[in-house]
């Protein structure tokens, strides 16, 4: 079967590795040139476990990675772990075709029969029998197939900073009383943090407006765990997020199909967005070589198993992960912070 993958991200890359495990070699475009790093740190949820143990992948990452308490069994509940140490272990013998924009779907009737893909090149056109879309929150492939989406803003921002310092926990957050999140992450390259904030109605420049200092103050105040970390990162290292989340029902149609975010996008909060993209990539693998010839069935079958094991997560969303405390904010948890607050 000819598939042809749409993102090189981390779902569009397990997918690539489960089609070549099981004697299939797909295409990956991927529209961001070659050598780009993806920056930071990722909590890797228990539900991204099975798809790269599947792909052998998964011992790297109990080896390398800051294990995240609670443990389940032998393993925690997720693991810190670099982007770019995981998406290189992906790629690995996969052909991925860097500078690659998809601008257009080719069709036959209902049936999408390949793309029309401009590079460093050109132009060109690829025949395929399945194309799927793992191209993220704004997939350009969603669009071009028709696929009605829920695109909604997250209700909430993040001031998020990183640093080379690893922090002495692995992991720790604080609930603010209306259950927004203060987090800490480390991995082998340091720790990352992040504070969840209402959107500021003039965006990055109000968000950054109180100041490096004042906002690492309150931190600590609220993460003592986070003090030496932050005092080895600099205002560079301090940045505003904000982000989209996606619900689509439809997930496929004839020669094409969905998985990750081009899907189901979830407020990073929730920690759940990448290991669901893993295990769609998983499943639909599975689906593939369980039906080589049909591409269809393949989508059937793969949505047949796929859909139960996500409904529950798109069912309670980012919300089931947040604790409301109630009352009113300590001086410390009061947005904007204070440039005078009280130190460390």
């Amino acid at each position: 079967m000819r598939v042809i993958i749409v993102g090189g991200g981390m779902a569009g890359l397990v997918l690539a590795g489960g089609l070549a495990r099981r004697g299939v070699a797909p295409v990956v475009l991927e529209r961001s040139p070659a050598g780009t790093v993806v920056p930071g740190p990722i909590m890797l949820p228990f539900q991204a476990y099975e798809p790269l143990s599947d792909l052998g992948i998964m011992d790297h990452v109990r080896r390398d990675g800051d294990p995240v308490p609670p443990f389940q069994g032998d393993d925690p509940v997720a693991y810190g772990i670099g982007r770019e140490y995981l998406l290189e272990r992906l790629r690995e013998d996969i052909d991925v075709r860097y500078g690659s924009t998809v601008s257009g779907l080719r069709t036959d009737g209902d049936r999408v029969v390949g793309v029309r893909v401009d590079g460093t090149a050109g132009t060109i056109e690829m025949e395929s029998d399945l194309v799927v879309g793992a191209d993220g929150t704004l997939s350009p492939v969603r669009t071009m197939a028709g696929f009605p989406a829920e695109v909604y803003p997250f209700d909430t921002g993040a001031m998020s900073w990183r640093s080379p310092v690893r922090a002495k926990e692995a992991f720790a957050i604080h609930f603010l009383p209306d259950g927004r999140q203060v987090t800490l992450l480390t991995w082998p390259g340091g720790t990352a943090g992040s504070w969840q904030i209402p959107h500021p109605e003039g965006g990055a420049d109000e968000a950054l407006a109180p100041g490096f200092d004042a906002y690492r103050r309150s931190f600590a105040r609220m993460l003592p765990a986070a003090a030496e970390a932050l005092e080895a990162a600099s205002p560079d290292d301090w940045f505003y997020r904000s982000g989209q989340g996606v619900r689509c029902d439809v997930w496929w149609r004839p020669g094409v199909a969905l998985i990750g975010e081009a899907l189901h996008a979830f407020n990073p909060e929730a920690g759940i967005g990448s290991g669901l993209g893993m295990g769609d990539a998983q499943a639909l693998a599975i689906a593939v070589a369980n039906n080589p010839d049909d591409a269809d069935a393949v989508c059937r079958e793969w949505e047949h198993w796929r859909r139960p094991a996500v409904a529950p997560y798109l069912a309670m969303g980012s919300q089931a992960v947040r604790v409301v405390r109630g009352g009113e904010p300590r001086p410390e948890e009061t947005w904007p912070p204070s440039a005078g607050g009280p130190a460390a």
